[in-house]
């Protein structure tokens, strides 16, 4: 019988709804505590989801027994902040993309976990969808040639009121650090996370990219375009095209079906997730650490670092600076 992982959340907001609504749907994890800096908060979240533990402020979690790994969902820059409280109890953690705001902090978050011997890892979904996973045995097969292009759009339109953090510069708001690394991840995994080029151009409002679109060129001739968003709507689709067809992911983040185009004709191939996409990565994170693996193959902290790389040099090429870096 497999040993039980007891979960705990660090800040309950939105994303946190998600992860605890899928843990219900993981065999062999279980919430039992949430940590909130609002003790009403952490009330009501622990109320909803029937969590037996609620702790105000994160160090009385990162104390407390019986808890075996921690999913971080607060804010941006607190991260990093976050998880070394979490690595230094010897805790392991599961952090909300992005893992850390900018390479050097993921940096230093890695080398926190290995000194610790404890997991780390990006909670990037994606990567561990099935349709996802389909999508590459497909391209590995060679049935729609060599692969030219890909694109990836995750564009949407939100106001300040809906989400005032994703409009201020204070909490590295902005749609490239929220869901144009999406796009970044999608390219990595079709044709590898080495561009040679990358060019950007954005649409800077207020301190925040409410607009970034990215061209990334790759030694094979490949071309990615990758563009995100947080005042524009687009299709939120992804493409690989190759020479011989292209695969149509819609929902390319979330992706359930894809649809094949090639010499063979045009097919659907439906690959569903478990239930909202966040359990696959859950049960990777729990294998991983029942194994006693401090680093997932999917999604290894190298990997994450090198996206987080790919944005400080898309940010650098935009003009866009965090206050909380200067």
């Amino acid at each position: 019988m497999k040993k039980t992982i007891n979960w705990g959340i660090v800040g309950p907001g939105n994303i946190a709804n998600k992860f605890a609504k899928a843990l219900k749907n993981v065999d062999g994890a279980e919430l039992v505590a949430v940590a909130s800096r609002s003790e009403k908060s952490g009330s009501e979240f622990a109320k909803k989801y029937n969590i037996p533990q609620v702790f105000v402020g994160y160090e009385e979690l990162a104390k407390a027994e019986g808890i075996d790994a921690v999913y971080i969902a607060t804010p941006h820059p607190f991260h990093k902040p976050c998880a070394e409280i979490f690595l230094n109890a010897k805790k392991h953690v599961l952090c909300e993309k992005p893992v850390c705001i900018n390479a050097k902090q993921a940096v230093e978050l890695y080398e926190c976990a290995k000194e610790n011997g404890v997991f780390l890892m990006e909670a990037m979904w994606t990567r561990f969808l099935p349709a996802i996973n389909e999508a590459k045995k497909i391209v590995q097969s060679g049935e729609i040639g060599e692969i030219r292009g890909i694109q990836a759009d995750f564009c949407y339109f939100c106001t300040p009121d809906e989400d005032p953090k994703l409009f201020s510069n204070d909490t590295a708001g902005g749609s490239l650090l929220d869901v144009g690394i999406y796009g970044l991840n999608f390219a990595a995994i079709f044709l590898g996370s080495s561009p040679e080029t990358i060019t950007s151009v954005a649409d800077i409002n207020s301190g925040v990219d409410c607009q970034t679109n990215v061209l990334m060129k790759y030694k094979s001739g490949a071309i990615a375009s990758v563009s995100s968003a947080i005042n524009t709507q687009k299709p939120e689709n992804g493409y690989i095209f190759g020479t011989n067809g292209y695969i149509t992911l819609p929902r390319f983040y979330g992706v359930q079906e894809i649809i094949v185009n090639s010499g063979d004709g045009e097919r659907v191939i439906s690959k569903p997730s478990i239930g909202d996409g966040f359990e696959e990565e859950i049960y990777e994170a729990c294998d991983c650490i029942r194994c006693g693996k401090t680093q997932s193959d999917v999604m290894p902290m190298e990997e994450s670092i090198i996206i987080l790389e790919q944005m400080d040099y898309i940010r650098e090429q935009i003009n866009l600076k965090y206050s909380m870096l200067e």
